[in-house]
């Protein structure tokens, strides 16, 4: 082989083993992008879940004092047969309305105390229990063989809002007394099979 033939066949090589080493390079990086991708993702998944057992009983000082105009009242929703409902419906009672969703984690923490709760006043006719979502009924439907505290709720999916019922975040959990007056508004799980809270049902009833 001549002199000028080795040294082009030499720089193919070289070349060819700068390409592989560049290819090498992207993988790597692409490989690590991926990894803390991943990483992130598992971070968030794992302090989703260690945020739902974190239930406490409600705070009294997240109470407020605001008047519902039933007339005026945007809020209406329908169960998961597609009976409609507005607020307005259920003017004169006691409201434990609580704003949930399937995907989120504290919501469903917390809906095993709700059953309890709501099991010991589900025969009162003096107080209705409204769980509401924003979802889809097909989800929320969907949903229920996963959870079987669901399964034992009285659920609805929201049609139009109420700004009154505004919240930045969910699970948010209001009760209004027969005169309309918001008078408890908790953000966040907790567990409302409390002695607490009976005792205070109990006394606004």
């Amino acid at each position: 082989m001549s002199r000028k033939n080795l040294y082009i066949v030499i720089g193919l090589m070289v070349g060819h083993l700068s390409y592989l080493s560049y290819e090498q390079y992207n993988l790597n990086k692409e490989l690590e992008e991926w990894k803390g991708y991943y990483k992130s993702v598992a971070i968030s998944y794992v302090q989703e879940i260690m945020e739902a057992p974190e239930l406490k009983a409600p705070i009294a000082e997240e109470m407020s004092t605001t008047l519902i105009d039933f007339d005026a009242n945007l809020l209406q929703f329908e169960d998961l047969e597609g009976a409609q409902f507005s607020l307005r419906d259920f003017r004169g009672k006691t409201l434990f309305i609580n704003y949930w969703a399937t995907w989120c984690n504290p919501c469903l923490a917390e809906m095993p105390s709700m059953v309890e709760l709501y099991n010991q006043y589900k025969d009162d006719k003096n107080i209705v229990f409204l769980y509401l979502s924003k979802e889809d009924r097909s989800t929320i439907i969907d949903y229920i063989p996963k959870d079987e505290a669901l399964a034992q709720l009285p659920l609805y999916k929201i049609i139009t809002d109420d700004e009154l019922f505004s919240t930045r975040g969910i699970p948010t959990t209001f009760i209004v007394d027969a005169s309309g007056e918001i008078i408890v508004k908790d953000i966040g799980s907790a567990t409302w099979n409390d002695q607490s809270v009976i005792d205070y049902l109990n006394n606004i009833l």
